[in-house]
């Protein structure tokens, strides 16, 4: 199984790459475009991935995020990871991703 890292240390306000502040087109774009690149690597590879370790907050560098903005972000990250049927990391040491079982 592959693991993928995006938005690793959070959303950032100002750098391009992983630009979020109010989730607009282009913003959401960022996220999609990544997991499309998952995809069509998993399909080309054959080998099952998933995405860890992203928070909805820039926590490393102070947290600049309210808990809405915060909240929109994971909202729009959730759904767009679980409509491709990609899993995706939960932070808690009680929960894990099961690749035989695809759970």
């Amino acid at each position: 199984m592959a693991e993928w890292h995006f938005y690793a240390s959070g959303p950032d306000k100002a750098n391009e790459k992983k630009l979020w502040t109010t989730g607009t087109d282009a913003e959401k774009k960022l996220i999609t475009d990544k997991i499309q690149t998952a995809l069509a690597w998993q399909q080309q590879t054959g080998i099952p991935t998933w995405v860890g370790a992203w928070m909805p907050g820039n926590y490393n560098k102070g947290n600049t995020y309210s808990v809405e903005e915060q909240t929109v972000f994971a909202g729009f990250m959730t759904k767009a990871l679980s409509d491709a049927g990609i899993p995706f990391a939960v932070n808690a040491d009680t929960k894990y991703y099961n690749a035989e079982e695809n759970t």
